[in-house]
């Protein structure tokens, strides 16, 4: 898949309070676009197409994520 991204996630050293979360913003993409998270922990960002899932600091996939996630099958 050609890079559709407008600019470069956010990637922050990991401080194990990860929290993820939709922030609102959609790159262009498949499917309707890449949904971007952000973990309110450190400031890093993610979006599908990534190869690593986000996991809370409690070690769960957020619901939302998950759902994103999906969206690529």
């Amino acid at each position: 898949m050609p890079d559709t991204s407008p600019r470069p996630l956010e990637a922050q050293p990991c401080q194990s309070v990860c929290v993820w979360q939709p922030t609102g913003e959609t790159w262009p993409g498949p499917d309707g676009g890449l949904r971007v998270f952000d973990c309110l922990g450190c400031g890093s960002e993610w979006v599908r197409t990534e190869a690593w899932t986000p996991i809370d600091a409690g070690g769960a996939v957020p619901q939302a994520v998950a759902q994103e996630r999906a969206r690529e099958r």
